[in-house]
């Protein structure tokens, strides 16, 4: 249980949080790290971002 007196920036993160573990708590590990990268790759191309990947 969370304490009601949280501040309301942490209290909308927390709500984001629940949404996409709802979200995604049927996917396995795979499917939940591609449906990221695909969001991350759509946000990136939105704001002309240039996604580095170090191996």
């Amino acid at each position: 249980m969370r304490m009601s007196n949280e501040p309301r920036a942490l209290k909308e993160i927390h709500e984001i949080r629940e949404k996409m573990y709802e979200e995604t708590k049927h996917l396995t590990p795979e499917e939940r790290a591609e449906k990221r990268r695909k969001e991350g790759k759509e946000i990136a191309e939105k704001y002309g971002l240039k996604i580095v990947q170090k191996v």
